[in-house]
């Protein structure tokens, strides 16, 4: 009896093993825009130049931010010391208050006098860290380590707040994706972040299902994607094998 309950596992195991051909896709891969607009001054990276986390892949003419900066910090350097000035009114006041020389009503004007100063120097705050945010944003950074697969971004380029472009686009350098395409009733039995083989030539590589997608087409079907950490000689394109337990 045992014998014949583990051989129905394996003919049951048996089934559900199967061979998929894929091809390799780019991990993460990412269209990338300026948050602010302006003038392309430099891109320091060409197409297929591999990069590390947070380094710099353009730089915009900043000239115009870095005033916005000076003029939001000379601000809130006129809204401190009115807030300062404001703060030693309000003292005068309390102490001629304690000696009964001014009126309740000069008191509350000198209180509302610092907290309107206050506010204002809050303001001031927020404006001058906007203003540096802007200014950061003139230079875009590769948010993981990244491979850039396209840069149409050229010194002198306008780019319009209005209307946003790729300026670089970028996937993973460490990691790569095989996609294939299963009928919906191949993807049933998959589930995400499951062990997977993905063979390329004649190697076998471990990876993980990464997702499991539905596309809408002529005949429905899934999407399956296994990540793999990726080799630097793999490129998208390639042909690969997806194979599941």
């Amino acid at each position: 009896m045992k014998k014949r309950i583990a051989l129905l596992w394996l003919m049951s195991s048996a089934a559900w093993a199967a061979d998929y051909p894929a091809v390799l896709h780019w991990s993460q891969l990412s269209g990338m825009s300026a948050a602010a607009p302006g003038v392309v001054e430099r891109v320091p990276v060409q197409a297929g130049q591999a990069v590390r986390q947070g380094e710099l892949l353009l730089v915009l003419e900043p000239a115009r931010y870095q005033a916005q900066v000076m003029a939001a910090r000379a601000e809130l350097e006129r809204l401190q010391a009115e807030e300062a000035e404001a703060k030693r009114n309000l003292d005068r006041q309390q102490e001629l208050y304690a000696r009964t020389v001014t009126a309740t009503t000069e008191l509350d004007a000198a209180k509302l006098n610092l907290a309107q100063a206050k506010a204002a120097v809050q303001t001031g705050q927020a404006r001058l860290e906007l203003a540096r945010r802007q200014l950061a944003e003139t230079e875009l950074r590769a948010p993981f380590p990244a491979l850039v697969v396209d840069r149409p971004a050229e010194p002198g380029m306008v780019v319009a707040e209005c209307q946003p472009v790729v300026l670089v686009t970028i996937a993973r350098s460490d990691e790569i994706l095989a996609r294939a395409s299963l009928t919906p009733g191949q993807a049933a039995g998959v589930n995400v972040g499951a062990a997977a083989t993905v063979q390329i030539g004649d190697k076998a590589y471990a990876g993980k299902v990464k997702s499991l997608r539905f596309v809408l087409g002529d005949k429905p079907a899934y999407w399956l994607e296994v990540a793999i950490p990726r080799s630097a000689r793999w490129m998208a394109g390639q042909a690969a094998t997806i194979k599941l337990p």
